[in-house]
């Protein structure tokens, strides 16, 4: 088995960087989601999903490039847990994160399909609040299960009023969710960023110059008992 430790591999992660870059950024990571990084190496797609405010835990079996990913942690005060394990027996509780990436990692695993078979165990899926309750397709099986008829679906819109996009933001931070995923967007040091990000979305979508309104779409389900 190569070990991954000798020599500098810190030299081939520096030419990996941007498919790191690319990976994180197809995983559309939120603020507060668990991410797991397989044989994370130095810790370069870990680091940039800590800096978008995940909770992230980077695993490699080579125990030289986990100190060298804690050390670039702590240099740039990002908090990730970095573990040595093994990837065919991954050393995490099953449903531990919503994500799980690898950057030319997991290819070199000796094992494809158990190293495959940990993914679903510890990142089985989209939680149950993202089902998508709004897709009748998805919906009538779902109710017919429970010994509901799903009778129709209308679909409609609300409008969001706001005296500025600013106003509304500030507004919005005392929604549950914007409280319970503050401490670790501002752990991860990107509060600013996150929230001139939000700021630029809601100044894109707004359809009042002189103020701020946006136009959501909904959907209300009728169902009766079969």
């Amino acid at each position: 088995m190569l070990d991954w430790g000798v020599g500098e591999y810190e030299q081939t992660a520096v030419e990996l960087e941007p498919v790191a870059e690319l990976v994180v950024d197809m995983a559309r990571l939120s603020p507060g989601e668990g991410v797991i990084d397989l044989a994370c190496g130095t810790g370069n797609a870990a680091l940039l999903a800590a800096e978008r405010g995940a909770r992230v835990i980077g695993i490699d079996g080579a125990g030289r490039l986990i100190e060298v990913a804690r050390q670039r942690a702590r240099e740039q005060r990002l908090e990730v847990d970095f573990l040595d394990g093994n990837l065919l027996h991954l050393p995490l509780r099953e449903a531990a994160a919503d994500v799980v990436i690898s950057v030319f990692g997991v290819i070199f695993v000796s094992d494809p399909v158990a190293g495959l078979r940990e993914v679903p165990r510890v990142a089985p899926g989209p939680p149950a609040n993202r089902f998508p309750w709004y897709d009748p397709d998805a919906l009538a099986p779902v109710a017919r299960a429970a010994g509901l008829e799903l009778r129709s679906t209308q679909a409609s819109t609300l409008a969001i009023r706001g005296s500025s996009p600013e106003a509304y933001l500030a507004r919005a931070r005392l929604d549950p969710r914007a409280v319970a995923t503050a401490p670790i967007i501002e752990r991860a040091g990107v509060m600013d960023e996150v929230q001139e990000a939000m700021s630029a979305v809601l100044r894109d979508a707004n359809e009042d110059p002189d103020a701020f309104l946006v136009h959501t779409p909904y959907v209300v389900h009728e169902f009766a008992v079969a």
